[in-house]
């Protein structure tokens, strides 16, 4: 026990050896850890996975009205959501290995696609132009891919609704045959409201 000195108010005092100006190294990993475990327990539950019903095939559409399919199964795992609208209505949010069918008039169909990263700036989106004939399924893939080519700087980049920035991101709308969309389809489960 470090000796007894009497401060002026007459209670004792102890004296102690001079403090490490820096924690040690065992008090810094578990400050870290004490800073990074709730961080990621956050992380963990915002990127929940699919919980919807497995794939069940939907019946035919009839002969006047036809019938889409819209997945998402990509080979790398993204955080990444995309919203889908199909002619002006949301259809939902898609994650990875997610699936939705719709049945539809026959006709043309505008599908949109936005694209909204764990990140803060990284976005994208797109849009396809489809056609739906009578009693007719398409599928069509959504995928998320890192793009491997050089990026033109932010003056350069020519995309409408985006004076600047850099994509890190893209998500993009595929049109499959049915035995190509299949096994995909088998994996996926129905996308929740």
């Amino acid at each position: 026990m470090a000796p007894s000195l009497l401060a002026p108010t007459g209670w004792p005092l102890q004296v102690f050896a001079a403090a490490s100006p820096l924690p040690s190294p065992a008090a810094r990993l578990r400050s870290a850890i004490a800073w990074l475990v709730p961080i990621l327990l956050l992380m963990n539950a915002c990127a929940r996975p699919p919980a919807g019903l497995p794939f069940t095939p939907a019946a035919s559409p009839p002969e006047h009205r036809g019938r889409i399919y819209l997945y998402r199964a990509d080979e790398r795992a993204s955080r990444s959501v995309v919203r889908i609208h199909l002619d002006k209505r949301e259809v939902g949010t898609f994650r990875n290995r997610e699936y939705e069918t719709l049945e539809l008039p026959a006709g043309r169909h505008h599908l949109r696609a936005g694209l909204r990263s764990a990140g803060f700036v990284a976005w994208g989106w797109n849009e396809k132009r489809i056609h739906v004939g009578p009693g007719e399924t398409v599928y069509i893939e959504i995928s998320v891919r890192l793009v491997a080519r050089e990026v033109p700087g932010g003056r350069d980049l020519e995309i409408p609704g985006r004076s600047m920035g850099v994509a890190s991101e893209n998500v993009f709308l595929q049109r499959r045959a049915a035995d190509v969309a299949r096994p995909h389809l088998d994996s996926t489960t129905r996308l929740e409201p």
